[in-house]
């Protein structure tokens, strides 16, 4: 008599069919492995015949197979956004840049979203976590509108990046509105106002710094994180290499923020002229081996302690302004007291698109890794030139 074999047991992704007769129904299983815990994961399908269930259990093996069900019936948007954040997001971004994720993700995502599963997050869901941003709660301060856009954002990136692992078929964040920040006039210096400030800041221990800003356009990272031999006083010209971050009380050199962002900038002499008297200073106090811009101990420059040394300028400057003003009796040409440092970039940029500069060497020269960077920050100081276009239209056709 012939031995019978032993049944074999079934694998993962396989499944199995049978009829259910408490139930009345035919039953499909498949198996997806094993979850954290240990214990077998299994997914099941009924239907009222034989045919309608063995299809569906084509589709799950589908499904299955393109990687649409793994771990999608367990995990939950917190171990999603969790692990996202510590592996895919802190690969792609910056350290400052994954430091505000992070706070947006554990302050805000995680808390109201954190407990649905994955796979059932639906696009109400991700409209009443931005109310609930909005509102705030006991524990929560009501959140602006820019840190409710922010963290849409950062939602709508973590979800697509679900789609695209399939984890989840589409993406929930996607049709949501996010919230419209007000819009704000960008903030710069006019001319005159420039020279004023300019003036003024030479009473300040960090004067080659603020001539630089407003000689090169260079972000204020870029220009804290420069060594001397980023500099070549003879050429004038200022080579950006990396910038320094500042998290959580810490610095951090960085690559540029693209290809683009690597350059060589041509100063202008005032700043060279102001870069020298900087370099011998370092020289004889024997800072010449720290960072071009340093503390007395040749340590970073802190931001608030720049953003502090900027708003005591323009306090003097408005100062001396309105002494001005009163002897001539006229009305003063005030800066606004919240002007920062980045500032100073705007006023470099909107000062050379104001004396006619190409804006393809503006954009190259502040490092935007598109011209469209530039014309979506800066078009709109662009000058209407259109009669003086007709008119050398008219010389060329006419």
């Amino acid at each position: 008599m012939a031995r019978k074999t032993a049944k074999s047991r079934r694998g993962r992704g396989e499944g199995g069919i049978r009829f259910r007769e408490e139930k009345n129904l035919w039953e499909a299983r498949l198996s997806l492995g094993y979850g954290p815990d240990g214990k077998r994961v299994r997914k099941t399908v009924y239907g009222a015949d034989k045919a309608e269930v063995s299809e569906k259990l084509r589709k799950l093996q589908a499904d299955h197979d393109a990687g649409r069900l793994v771990e999608t019936e367990e995990i939950t948007t917190r171990e999603y956004l969790t692990r996202w954040l510590n592996n895919t997001a802190k690969e792609s971004v910056g350290v400052a840049t994954w430091e505000r994720y992070r706070q947006l993700v554990e302050i805000y995502l995680v808390p109201i979203l954190g407990g649905v599963k994955l796979h059932k997050l639906r696009p109400l869901h991700v409209e009443q976590c931005y109310a609930a941003m909005k509102d705030g709660t006991a524990d929560r301060k009501p959140a602006g509108a820019d840190t409710r856009k922010s963290a849409g954002v950062i939602l709508s990136a973590a979800l697509k990046h679900a789609v695209q692992m399939k984890l989840i078929p589409h993406n929930p964040a996607a049709d949501v509105k996010k919230a419209k920040p007000a819009v704000r006039e960008m903030a710069f210096l006019t001319q005159p106002q420039a020279k004023r400030w300019l003036t003024t800041a030479k009473r300040n221990q960090n004067y080659a710094l603020f001539a630089a800003a407003l000689g090169s356009g260079a972000r204020q990272g870029e220009l804290l994180g420069l060594t001397w031999p980023d500099l070549d006083l003879e050429r004038g010209t200022l080579d950006v290499r990396r910038a320094l971050a500042q998290v959580k009380g810490k610095f951090i050199l960085k690559e540029p923020k693209s290809r683009t962002s690597r350059r060589t900038i041509t100063l202008p002499t005032f700043a060279v002229d102001a870069l020298r008297d900087h370099r011998a200073a370092a020289l004889k106090g024997g800072r010449i081996t720290g960072p071009v811009f340093c503390t007395r101990t040749m340590g970073y420059l802190d931001r608030k302690n720049v953003l502090r040394a900027c708003r005591t300028i323009t306090t003097r400057t408005n100062e001396a302004e309105q002494g001005r003003a009163v002897a001539s009796n006229e009305q003063p040409d005030l800066i606004p007291q919240s002007l920062r440092f980045h500032d100073l970039r705007h006023t470099h940029a909107t000062g050379l698109i104001a004396a006619g500069s190409s804006i393809k060497a503006i954009s190259r020269r502040l490092g935007h890794s598109d011209i469209s960077i530039t014309l979506k920050v800066y078009g709109h100081l662009l000058p209407d030139d259109d009669e003086k276009l007709a008119g050398q239209a008219n010389a060329l056709f006419g």
